[in-house]
């Protein structure tokens, strides 16, 4: 039996596989092609999960559309796994989803989510953690390597996505090395069942000012310039011209509260998000 199953070594797989490597950590890995040794398997495809190994902890990097997807995966595994290791076999279940539907200010653990805001992403996140006993992380936005937040500002290609950033310019942020981080300190912990069941917020406990981080983009700038005409845009940023802006963490709301988190895994982040700065997992 492997002590870790990583079905989807995307993104955040890929920081995962290489801690655990570098830990020794016996694992297996899923893509969708087989690369890099990997085993070939889509959640689509494998209707009875077959070609899974069991594991001690189970790590789904992928979103789970709804209940239902939810309830396939976790019984199918169990069904065919039980049949080789026995009715007890009951692995631990990570699954990683987003603080997006969290809109009280600030969210922490004990905020609900936005069910509508949610959809079938967070109706999976409730089977995971009320029947299947296991942890949902809901991760803040997630960049290392080529992901890199100044890159963003490509997402607003016009005045008026950018005006609606504007009236909320609070960034949260997580790399992908410490999500790692993260998911081994739970998957290593003897008593993970009942230390981490449940829903977790993450990030990296810092707020960003979006607009700080974009505003390094040409497009960006001839946007805000065209804004600042519009008294609403003025007297929302209390300001005339772009030179006239207050940007940084002093500007904006933190939102997210990830501190209950850490402190249950007697961690702090490593990497931090430094407008301009080489990512330091890379040095």
């Amino acid at each position: 039996m492997k002590s870790v199953l990583v079905l989807g070594q995307g993104f955040v797989g890929k920081y995962l596989v290489d801690l655990l490597e570098s830990r020794g950590i016996d694992y297996a890995s899923t893509t969708t092609s087989g690369r890099d040794g990997t085993i070939k398997w889509c959640i689509a495809d494998d209707t009875h999960n077959s070609t899974l190994p069991a594991a001690e902890s189970i790590v789904v990097t992928f979103p789970l559309q709804g209940e239902v997807e939810a309830k396939r995966l976790t019984t199918e595994y169990l069904n065919h796994n039980r049949k080789v290791h026995g009715d007890t076999y009951n692995p631990f279940w990570v699954y990683l989803g987003s603080t997006r539907p969290f809109k009280e200010t600030p969210s922490t653990c004990h905020t609900r989510p936005d069910l509508v805001a949610g959809g079938p992403r967070v109706e999976a996140e409730e089977y995971i953690i009320n029947t299947c006993g296991g942890c949902v992380l809901n991760l803040a936005g997630l960049w290392g390597g080529d992901r890199v937040p100044e890159n963003w500002a490509r997402f607003y290609g016009d005045k008026d996505k950018l005006r609606n950033r504007l009236r909320d310019r609070s960034l949260h942020l997580i790399h992908g090395a410490d999500v790692a981080r993260v998911i081994y300190a739970i998957v290593s912990n003897n008593d993970k069942a009942s230390q981490f069941a449940g829903r977790w917020l993450v990030s990296d406990e810092m707020v960003y000012d979006a607009l700080q981080i974009f505003i390094g983009a040409a497009h960006i700038q001839g946007y805000l310039e065209e804004l600042l005409e519009e008294a609403e845009v003025r007297e929302m940023l209390n300001a005339e011209k772009i030179d006239d802006i207050e940007m940084g963490s002093s500007a904006v709301t933190k939102r997210i509260d990830a501190s209950h988190f850490w402190s249950r895994l007697q961690l702090k982040p490593k990497y931090l998000y430094y407008v301009g700065q080489p990512d330091a997992y890379k040095l």
